[in-house]
């Protein structure tokens, strides 16, 4: 008897003909287990712009919240100066109804009763999916608080086209390049259901070209309110195909595509990786059932009937050029990076002062994506004028030096150095910085929050019942909020876009 026949319960002749049947135990035969010790997530959910505005319940049911602004037109008042017995005159007052309508935002999640089975030991499914559902729902409300706008884009303008004989493979003949702008929404979520969707493209532009090593540099004017812009190629008018996606309003055209390009995988551009669009011909860049984010309540309009509150989800912001301006600050580098000069950033620097001029207040925070973060940073101190080394003093200081910096406050020279804090955004397109103010120290200005969120109901978890048309016993459910954005400071805020990459 063979060892190990007994103890396995087999008979002699069957454990000889295992024996016989295998040559060892390998990678490909090996003898294994599985053991699950800990379900991990590489998911991130980082929501600051979220985190840090307050939010609370409506004291009502309601279609939009609205309230009422004093404008400010201290640039226009009357002088006080008169003679004796005389009436002084009459100030002037204007206000401005403005209104943010309520939107529903929602993330849905599905548990089969099999997966919650096989899971057993391991995980609570429905418990895993409900978490996963929720950090969705917040990084979407992240991203609408920031992005979202219920109104279109301006219309896109026609490039202006400069050819080179040098730079790239184009081949003597004509270019033609089409642009289309896009939203923060576009830039992170498509068209908000499952394309990349974009403004109405601009029209045709065209340039001779030399070659056989020809390139050509594309321009638009900037379009206000927009997180980037998708250009499209060809050598036969009228057949663009998609050449790439760029986050400022200019783009160095080297080849002419054949097929559409793949979208770059510039930080968190939605669809990176798949082919590009066709020319688009309706325009996506919003939805009426958005609310307006951050961005949207800066640069919007004011409707040109704004005591008309309109019907249904219609907010009265309206698309930028079309009502009447808040006179927010709103700049674009066109492509050009930050200028340093001394301990300053020029672009910054203008925008304070402007704020300044206008509302005699400073902004409290620059809201930055990454790039925009460690542009600022960097250019600053690789400045030798902005800079002061601090030298270990420790014996081993030598041995211990610490490389790298980081600017974390801006101070506001206008305002006898107000520090203005840089905060990072994970979800504000690289192209872009908007200051915000926090603080409105106006006498009877009446702002607890500047910046707030009204809740009609806030994540609520809806449960559906599972019908057999649609699959076996499951959970069903989605965590949903419906809420209004209220930016009441607007006009006192800025953005600063297209900005380009230092050198």
């Amino acid at each position: 008897m063979s060892w190990g026949a007994d103890a396995l319960g087999i008979t002699e002749d069957t454990f000889q003909m295992v024996k016989a049947a295998t040559a060892g135990i390998t990678n490909t035969s090996a003898i294994y287990n599985i053991t699950v010790e800990e379900l991990v997530s590489l998911v991130p959910v980082d929501t600051p712009f979220f985190n840090s505005t307050p939010r609370r319940p409506a004291p009502r049911g309601a279609r939009f919240s609205a309230w009422q602004v004093l404008l400010n037109v201290n640039s226009s008042q009357p002088d006080g100066g008169i003679p004796r017995d005389t009436a002084a005159p009459v100030i002037n007052v204007e206000n401005q109804w403005v209104y943010s309508p309520y939107a529903v935002i929602g993330s849905g999640g599905k548990v089969t009763w099999d997966a919650l089975a096989e899971a057993e030991g391991t995980a609570d499914a429905l418990a895993v999916d409900t978490i996963q559902t929720i950090n969705q729902q917040l990084i979407t409300l992240e991203i609408h608080q920031l992005n979202a706008q219920s109104f279109a884009l301006p219309v896109c303008p026609t490039p202006t086209l400069v050819p080179s004989t040098s730079g790239g493979t184009i081949a003597t003949g004509t270019v033609y390049v089409k642009c289309a702008a896009l939203s923060g929404l576009n830039w992170y979520r498509g068209n908000g259901l499952s394309a990349q969707g974009s403004g109405v493209a601009s029209a045709e532009a065209s340039v001779a070209v030399t070659g056989p090593d020809a390139s050509v540099t594309a321009n638009v004017t900037a379009v206000k309110g927009a997180a980037g812009y998708q250009w499209f190629v060809s050598s036969a008018t009228g057949t663009e195909l998609y050449y790439t996606t760029t986050y400022t309003n200019s783009v160095d055209i080297t080849s002419v595509p054949t097929v559409a390009a793949t979208i770059p995988a510039l930080p968190g551009l939605f669809q990176a990786g798949q082919a590009g669009p066709a020319v688009p011909t309706t325009d996506q860049s919003y939805q009426t059932y958005w609310q307006n984010g951050l961005n949207a309540s800066i640069m919007g309009d004011f409707s040109a009937n704004p005591d008309d509150l309109q019907s249904g989800f219609q907010a009265n912001l309206v698309t930028p050029g079309t009502g009447v301006s808040q006179g927010a600050y709103y700049s674009s580098l066109n492509g050009h990076p930050f200028t340093v000069s001394g301990a300053a950033i020029l672009e910054i620097d203008d925008m304070n002062r402007t704020i300044y001029d206008n509302y005699n207040i400073s902004t409290t925070r620059m809201l930055c994506g990454s790039k925009v973060i460690n542009d600022i940073s960097n250019a600053v101190l690789d400045n030798p004028q902005a800079i002061t080394w601090l030298v270990p003093t420790d014996k081993d200081g030598r041995a211990h030096v610490v490389a790298g910096g980081h600017v974390a406050t801006y101070l506001n020279k206008t305002v006898n150095g107000r520090p203005i804090e840089l905060h990072l955004m994970p979800y504000l397109p690289p192209g872009q910085l908007i200051a915000v103010a926090d603080e409105i120290p106006f006498p009877g200005a009446n702002m607890v929050n500047p910046i707030e969120v009204e809740t009609l109901y806030d994540f609520f978890r809806f449960d559906y019942g599972a019908d057999r048309a649609n699959g076996g016993p499951r959970f069903d459910f989605e965590v949903r909020t419906e809420q209004s954005f209220k930016n009441k400071a607007a006009p006192a805020m800025g953005i600063l876009s297209n900005i380009g990459d230092l050198s």
